[in-house]
């Protein structure tokens, strides 16, 4: 496992389409697309922190995030959350924002989520980090809960720790 950071040799865009298209039962659709296209939009930023895992050079498990800012955020998505998450919304300022996490299929059930975001959450030196995931019962939101993240206020759906 490995860490990195902005300005060394991040996977590419494509591979962290593929491993989550895999991670997600094969979804080739839009949904990889997006999150290979978010990922790629933060290669820019000064303060991406990733975690990688490879076997035999294949990427089987990757994270990354950055610290978010209220100010940053111009896009509707970020608006919504703001709004939706009222006065808690300024819990996540300056807080560690997990972008994604996603683990091989052949790979899940042995600790490599867990190790992965571990790493990733010491990585990133802050003491506050957040995500979002869909508010249902799912080997992630499971990991996270199991983590020590917790519902910020009323939104089920973002989970924040510490």
């Amino acid at each position: 496992m490995e860490v990195v950071r902005s300005g060394a040799v991040l996977p590419a865009p494509s591979d962290v389409e593929e491993l989550y298209a895999l991670s997600t039962g094969g979804d080739p659709g839009e949904t990889a697309e997006l999150f290979a296209t978010l990922y790629d939009l933060a290669l820019d930023r000064s303060d991406v922190v990733a975690v990688t895992a490879r076997e035999v050079g294949e990427l089987v498990g990757f994270g990354y995030g950055h610290r978010w800012l209220w100010a940053e955020q111009s896009d509707d998505w970020s608006g919504e959350l703001a709004a939706e998450l009222g006065e808690d919304a300024q819990r996540l300022e300056q807080a560690f924002a997990v972008q994604l996490l996603a683990v091989h299929p052949k790979f899940t059930h042995r600790g490599l989520g867990f190790e992965l975001l571990k790493q990733l959450m010491v990585a990133s030196g802050s003491p506050v980090h957040w995500l979002q995931l869909e508010d249902s019962d799912t080997p992630a939101r499971r990991l996270f809960r199991r983590m020590g993240y917790r519902p910020l206020g009323e939104a089920a759906q973002v989970l924040v720790h510490g």
